[in-house]
């Protein structure tokens, strides 16, 4: 049986160590960008990594408030009404 030792790179969560992306794998690239850019590709409006403006990987595994502040802060999260945000509310007669 052969082996060797190969270096790659993978995504971190800089808040939590996290390394698994949405569908629950680690994935393993050639680069440190391609790492982030992986992690970052389901960057919608709710799911997907963060990459912040200060640098930092966060993911969106944990749902702490440390963590939900960075996505919201990138824009990434639906904020709750608040009391004056308009809204509907539908009653059956």
């Amino acid at each position: 049986m052969t082996t060797r030792q190969v270096a790659c790179w993978i995504a971190v969560c800089d808040l939590c160590g996290g390394t698994t992306d949405p569908e629950g794998f680690t994935a393993h690239f050639d680069t440190p960008a391609d790492a982030i850019g992986h992690a970052t590709a389901w960057n919608d409006s709710i799911s997907g990594w963060t990459l912040a403006p200060d640098g930092r990987l966060v993911c969106d595994t944990v749902t702490d408030r440390a963590h939900e502040t960075v996505h919201e802060a990138a824009g990434k999260r639906i904020p709750e009404p608040g009391p004056d945000a308009m809204h509907v509310t539908f009653t059956t007669a």
